[in-house]
């Protein structure tokens, strides 16, 4: 059994009579499935972070929320082939997947850090989600403190009227 391991790169099923699943067979398919969980973990990712905005008029695409969405996606595949190696048992693979996550985690976080592509039209587009999960805080928060009831009152108007600007900016730079 050791031999087949050693010529193979996996290991025999544990039990007579019984194949291995695709599982951890070690056909390269687990690879191609890892990069399917991490463009539909990607996406869920993008999705989800617009469930701290406000309404449905404040979604608004935008390259922040893809830097974000890469950031969160590049440490889950890396933690996916370190927790799972009975599954990824290519280790030239595994540590072609690590490094290009890692590069890729790197470049997203400076990205997202520096502002990378982030001009007038996509700084507008980011920053409306953004004031529209402090408006969903502020409305949500059940606030007991007068001083911070005033100060939640405050945020709303303050981000409402900044969300009015910010698309009127990019109606009038859409033009």
């Amino acid at each position: 059994m050791e031999a087949h391991k050693q010529h193979t790169g996996h290991a025999q099923p544990s039990q007579p009579g019984h194949a291995m699943s695709d599982h951890g067979a070690g056909n390269g398919n687990q690879y191609g499935k890892l990069a399917v969980m991490g463009v539909l973990s990607f996406i869920s990712m993008y999705v989800l972070m617009y469930s701290m905005v406000d309404r449905f008029a404040n979604i608004i695409p935008n390259v922040n929320q893809f830097y974000m969405a890469g950031l969160m996606t590049m440490p889950m595949i890396i933690i996916e082939v370190l927790v799972m190696s009975a599954m990824y048992m290519d280790k030239w693979r595994n540590a072609l997947v690590i490094a290009v996550s890692a590069v890729a985690l790197v470049g997203f976080f400076l990205l997202i850090r520096q502002q990378g592509f982030v001009g007038d039209k996509e700084f507008a587009k980011s920053m409306i989600p953004h004031h529209a999960a402090a408006i969903l805080m502020a409305k949500e928060a059940k606030l007991t403190d007068p001083e911070l009831q005033k100060l939640q009152q405050d945020i709303i108007t303050a981000q409402e009227k900044e969300i009015k600007q910010m698309k009127d900016k990019l109606a009038e730079l859409d033009k």
